[in-house]
C-alpha cells in the first residue's frame, strides 16, 4: 500500500526555507494504524528533514537526514519517546532505514552528522500533497525557542470531551486539513467551499436602515453583522475522520480549531464576494475585495478597505460621523460592518479564515497579489467619485 516512491508535483517543488511537501494520506494513514499524536509530529519533523538530492536512479526519493534528536528539539517531545515514535513509524512502514548501495551515505554539502541520510520517508502511489510551511517546525522571530508543534505539544487546552493526547492529535489532523484547503490564489485563505466560515447578515445601522445608497453613484452602502462560524460537516468528517459519533467528533473540532485560533495559527477576514461560494452559483463566484483583517499584526501588512469605505461613506453623506462611533472600521460596541457594493446586484459578506504560517509556493506568491489589485482597482473607483 505505502511505497517511498512519490509522483511528480512541479507546483509543489521545494524551495529553500519556505516550505516542505507532506503526504496528507499517510498522516491519516498513521492515525488510522493507530498512531497518535506523537507519531504524526515525528513523521512530519522527520519529512521536515527531507533532503531533496536527486539521485540517477529514484530522483524524487524522499531521504530525511533529521532523527530523534530533531524530534525532540522541534516539538518538545521527550528524546526516548521521539525514539519510541521513530520506532513505531518504522515497524508500520511508514519510514524506512536509509541504507543500500544506491543511497548515499551523506546528503548535502556537509560531511557532518546532520547531512546523513538518515530515513526514507514513504508516500502513497497517488499521494494528496500539502504544503507546510518550515515555521510550522522551526518557528519563526521570537518565537523559534518555542514553535508551533511544540506550542501544539506542550500548552494545547485540555478539552471537555478528550484526553490531553487525544486534544494534541485533533489540532494537528485540524491544522493539516487547514493546510489543504487554504487556496490563497482563488479565495485568500481557507476556501468557505470547504464548508469552514463565518456568515454574515444584513443589520440595522444607527438610524434603522440596512440599505443607504451612495447619491450620484450605482453604488449602495450596506449593514451587516456577523452570526456563528459554519462548518460543514465534510470538513470535520475528513479532519477527525477516526472519531466515528458525529456530535463527539463536532465538538472535538470546534476544541481543535479554538485551540489553534489561540496559538495564533489562523485568523478572521472578512471579505465581499461577488455571490455566494456555496450557494447556487457557487462555482463561479469569487471574491471581490477584502473588507477587514481581524488581526491586528496582519493588518499592518495585508491590504483591506474598511476605513477606506468609511471615508466614501461620510463624504457622500451615506454616513455620519457624530452619530456612529468609529474605531478602525467598526462600531466596537454593535459589532456592526459597512460595505459597498453596486445597488442593482449587491454582494456577498462572509469571512474565512488564513494561516499565519503560509507556503511560500506558487499559490501563496498570486494570491497575496490579487488581494493587492482587488484593493487596488476599488480603491480607484473610490478615488473616482466626486462630491
Amino acid at each position: 500500500m505505502l511505497s517511498n516512491e512519490p509522483q511528480n508535483n512541479n507546483e509543489l517543488s521545494r524551495k529553500t526555507g519556505g516550505f516542505f511537501v507532506v503526504d496528507l494520506n499517510i498522516l491519516n494513514t498513521i492515525v488510522d494504524a493507530g498512531g497518535f499524536a506523537d507519531d504524526v509530529m515525528a513523521y512530519l519533523v522527520l519529512s521536515k528533514g527531507v533532503n531533496r538530492r536527486r539521485r540517477p536512479d529514484k530522483p524524487d526519493a524522499f531521504i530525511s537526514t533529521y532523527g530523534a534528536l530533531s524530534i525532540h528539539k522541534q516539538t518538545g517531545i521527550s528524546y526516548t519517546k521521539a525514539e519510541a515514535a521513530i520506532q513505531w513509524l518504522l515497524e508500520n512502514g511508514f519510514i524506512g532505514k536509509a541504507v543500500g548501495e544506491s543511497i548515499p551515505a551523506q546528503l548535502g554539502k556537509g560531511n557532518d552528522r546532520k547531512h546523513k541520510s538518515r530515513w526514507l520517508i514513504a508516500r502513497t502511489p497517488e499521494p494528496q500533497d500539502i504544503a507546510l510551511a518550515n515555521a510550522l517546525v522551526d518557528g519563526i522571530g521570537k518565537g523559534k525557542n518555542n514553535p508551533p508543534l511544540m506550542r501544539i505539544y506542550n500548552d494545547i487546552k485540555l478539552g471537555k470531551n478528550c484526553m490531553v493526547a487525544d486534544s494534541r492529535l485533533d489540532a494537528i489532523m485540524v491544522l493539516a486539513q487547514l493546510y489543504r484547503h487554504h487556496t490563497f490564489a482563488d479565495c485568500g485563505g481557507i476556501n468557505p467551499r470547504s464548508g469552514l466560515y463565518r456568515e454574515w447578515v444584513a443589520a440595522d445601522n444607527a438610524v434603522g436602515e440596512q440599505v443607504t445608497e451612495v447619491e450620484g453613484t450605482n453604488a449602495s452602502l450596506y449593514e451587516i453583522e456577523g452570526t456563528q462560524n459554519t462548518v460543514f460537516n465534510q470538513f470535520a468528517s475528513a479532519a477527525l475522520f477516526y472519531i466515528k459519533d458525529d456530535a463527539e467528533r463536532y465538538a472535538r473540532f470546534w476544541e481543535a480549531f479554538n485551540n489553534l485560533k489561540d496559538f495564533g495559527l489562523l485568523y478572521e477576514v472578512t471579505q465581499i464576494w461577488d455571490a455566494n461560494p456555496n450557494g447556487s452559483n457557487g462555482r463561479r463566484a469569487e471574491p471581490l475585495y477584502t473588507l477587514y483583517v481581524h488581526d491586528r499584526h496582519a493588518r499592518e501588512s495585508e491590504p483591506y478597505l474598511l476605513k477606506d469605505i468609511h471615508n466614501l461613506a461620510f463624504k457622500a453623506g451615506a454616513m455620519d460621523r457624530y452619530t456612529e462611533f468609529v474605531d478602525d472600521g467598526s462600531n466596537i460596541k454593535s459589532g456592526r460592518y459597512r460595505y459597498i457594493a453596486k445597488t442593482n446586484s449587491g454582494a456577498y459578506p462572509i469571512s474565512i479564515y488564513r494561516l499565519r504560517f503560509r507556503a511560500g509556493t506558487q499559490d501563496t506568491g498570486i494570491g497575496m497579489a490579487a488581494e493587492q489589485n482587488r484593493v487596488n482597482r476599488w480603491q480607484e473607483a473610490f478615488n473616482n467619485i466626486a462630491f
